[in-house]
């Protein structure tokens, strides 16, 4: 495929460009649909999580996706209710009369705003938004430990992660030789 989804494949300098500035084409090789982009962020931002060991962003993304997938489905459900195709509504999960679509519509509607009102709580505990000053902060630090100045259009986000875990291992073991 000609879209980058993988930190192995996405260099330092175009993640932080897509994350920043949302500019996803940096992900591809070629034209791409904003949906292909899209999956391929996705993809991109949960292994980055992963890779990060940020748990709290891994479950942001989990709830946003979570969020985007049953806002897409309610709207699909209410096109096809207006439609009157139950058998794509079937396919979607909504099965019986339509007094039983509509509850279950109803009942997904209300599990949409109590995951949005949780997606606020978890916005509003972030202390502002990322800079690029912070980025540069991160990379110096990781550079200094790697005894190297980064190159941030040559460094793969995989070696960056790797190399920004071995920096905080290291820490962590000299931190504990310190308390003995």
């Amino acid at each position: 495929m000609n879209i980058s989804s993988k930190c192995s494949e996405v260099t330092l300098d175009a993640f932080i460009d897509c994350l920043l500035n949302g500019n996803l084409q940096r992900l591809a090789k070629t034209e791409a649909t904003e949906a292909e982009l899209q999956a391929a962020w996705e993809q991109l931002y949960t292994e980055y999580c992963e890779m990060s060991g940020d748990r709290q962003h891994v479950y942001y993304f989990t709830l946003y996706r979570a969020m985007y997938y049953l806002k897409l489905k309610l709207h699909l459900a209410q096109s096809l209710l207006l439609l009157e195709n139950p058998e794509q509504l079937e396919q979607l999960g909504y099965k019986g009369g339509a007094k039983q679509i509509i509850a279950k519509i109803k009942f997904d509607t209300v599990n949409l705003q109590a995951k949005e009102k949780e997606l606020t709580k978890l916005t509003d505990k972030q202390t502002g938004t990322i800079k690029e000053s912070d980025f540069d902060d991160w990379i110096v630090s990781v550079g200094k430990y790697l005894g190297y100045q980064i190159r941030r259009k040559e460094m793969l986000l995989s070696e960056f992660l790797s190399a920004n875990k071995a920096m905080i291992r290291e820490n962590e073991v000299k931190r504990k030789r310190i308390k003995v």
